[in-house]
């Protein structure tokens, strides 16, 4: 593979799963934003208590396994040695079985009385409960989209995401239509069941694909001069080392959520709202503001799982320069996304949450946890960087630390009624702000990187205030304008337009000061090269 090619592979490979990722948000989005008309904040709250304690779980059963098997075989396959490789996948796989079954019956034992320990509104306990299967489907298919990610071929992972979220939105709406007149109790675990059938369905794509290539790609692997040295034991050693310091690294977001759960609800009762009340409010938090939140950050997701495996590969061969490359495209693109998602949502926070959500009450949080886009997006991107170089235990303590200045602020700050469900939200905010620093930190140092301060803080800077400028005009005359021409639906027409043009002029912006690289953008599918190739003869873009 020639240098050039290596130095896209990453991007290309991001750019496939951030565009199965994008699709599956959009669907993700789509049932959302149905549940919520439906059910309503109170419903949604219902709902989100089960999710906390499902991701706990999961994250125990089977987060350090992908980004660990990824890591491995990218190392085994740079060192030529491609049947180590193909053995570690398949412990992983066993590891992946037992340990996911085991998680999911605890699951369903302890939900009532974990309910009750967390002093939660009992009428979530059969939405932990019909969740619970859905732990161990997600962990055998977790080993399978580690592997091809060590391989690094993206599309397995990007196909089964995209058939998971669509079974998934399709079982959750349609059970909740149902359910519904039950109550909403049965209508919450209606949609937390469709986590199930989704993960099936991502699961039994991955299996096809799986059988569908195994002439290509296990020739490939089986053949070859190296001799297997690695006993079983050998291999659970590696993929525990460097799964457990990940595993503890991704506990800390859903023990972040767990708080949250358990704090948000109790400290706005503290500050005087009904036990109904703090439900809702928690639901306008978790199940509104923090989904527009994460949205953008599939991008920042996409990068971290495609790197892992990137600077693993050039790390094994001793690439430097290679490394500082990835680095700052990974860190550069982060920032030129993160920072005017965070800037728009702020800005446009009540015709958001209003026209999506019907919750127009959800922009008091948003506007606090917006910026959270910018931090959670650094925080992702800085891990897959540490975690491809094999400091996986780096990322873990800073995201605990984060958690402690979370939990912090979150306590003491909700139950005071001036701040309420903002004190929630702004805990969120500097909890990541804390991890994703102390990540750079740790980038510089163990990388050998240098900030281009020009590139990554200055021009994306100015650009987006520029652009806060420039949406603050427009909304308020496209408002007007459609308001007097007494256009059907003037106030959404108005917002969409407004993020339309916005993203429009901000991509202006970044020709302008050179931010947009050659290579950015002909990974776009289907109009990337085009455009890629027009811009360069107008003398926008360098190659």
């Amino acid at each position: 593979m020639s240098e050039s090619t290596k130095k896209g592979s990453f991007i290309k490979g991001a750019a496939i799963l951030t565009a199965a990722g994008l699709t599956a948000r959009v669907m993700g989005f789509g049932y959302r934003v149905i549940l919520t008309r439906i059910i309503g904040a109170e419903g949604m709250g219902l709902y989100q208590m089960a999710y906390p304690i499902y991701t706990v779980l999961l994250v125990i059963s089977r987060s350090g396994i992908p980004v660990a098997l990824a890591k491995l075989i990218a190392d085994k396959i740079a060192a030529e040695k491609k049947k180590e490789a193909y053995k570690i996948f398949k412990v992983a796989r066993k590891m992946s079985f037992i340990v996911g079954l085991i998680i999911s019956i605890i699951m369903a034992v302890i939900a009532k009385p974990l309910i009750s320990l967390l002093a939660l509104d009992p009428r979530s306990y059969y939405a932990v409960l019909a969740i619970s299967p859905a732990i161990f489907v997600v962990s055998i298919m977790a080993a399978y989209r580690g592997f091809f990610q060590g391989l690094q071929d993206m599309v397995p992972t990007a196909k089964s995401q995209i058939l998971e979220q669509f079974i998934r939105m399709f079982t959750m709406v349609g059970l909740v239509i149902v359910l519904v007149p039950q109550g909403l109790d049965y209508a919450a675990a209606g949609a937390s069941f469709g986590a199930v059938t989704g993960a099936l369905a991502g699961l039994l794509i991955l299996l096809y694909i799986y059988s569908k290539r195994k002439e290509t790609i296990f020739s490939f692997l089986e053949t070859g001069y190296d001799s297997i040295d690695l006993n079983t034991k050998d291999v659970v050693q590696k993929i525990v080392s460097l799964a457990v310091p990940i595993t503890l690294g991704a506990l800390v977001m859903p023990i972040m959520s767990l708080v949250d759960l358990v704090f948000v609800p109790n400290r706005l009762q503290a500050a005087g709202y009904a036990v109904r009340e703090a439900t809702a409010l928690y639901g306008m938090f978790s199940a509104v503001a923090m989904p527009l939140v994460n949205f953008p950050t599939i991008i920042t997701v996409s990068l971290a799982a495609s790197l892992v495996p990137a600077i693993a590969e050039a790390f094994t061969l001793g690439k430097q320069k290679l490394i500082n490359y990835r680095t700052q495209t990974a860190l550069r693109l982060t920032v030129l996304i993160s920072l005017p998602a965070s800037t728009g949502l702020f800005l446009l926070a009540k015709p958001l949450t209003d026209i999506i959500f019907a919750e127009p009450k959800a922009a008091v949080p948003l506007q606090f946890v917006a910026w959270g886009v910018f931090f959670i997006a650094l925080q992702q991107t800085s891990t897959g960087i540490l975690n491809g170089i094999g400091k996986t235990s780096i990322p873990a303590k800073n995201l605990m630390i984060g958690a402690i200045f979370n939990a912090v602020i979150n306590y003491s700050l909700t139950a005071i009624p001036a701040f309420g469900i903002r004190g929630a939200a702004l805990g969120t905010t500097i909890g990541f702000a804390i991890a994703a620093f102390l990540n750079l930190y740790h980038v510089r140092k163990e990388c050998k990187f240098k900030i281009d301060t020009k590139s990554l803080i200055l021009k994306p800077l100015v650009s987006v205030i520029l652009m806060g400028f420039f949406v603050k005009i427009f909304y308020n005359i496209a408002l007007n304008s459609l308001e007097m021409l007494k256009f059907n639906y003037f106030y959404q027409l108005a917002t969409f337009s407004t993020v339309l043009a916005a993203a429009i002029f901000y991509f202006i912006l970044l020709l302008i000061f050179k931010e947009i690289k050659y290579n950015d953008l002909v990974m776009i599918p289907v109009l990337g090269k085009k455009l890629a190739k027009l811009l360069n003869k107008l003398g926008f873009l360098e190659i």
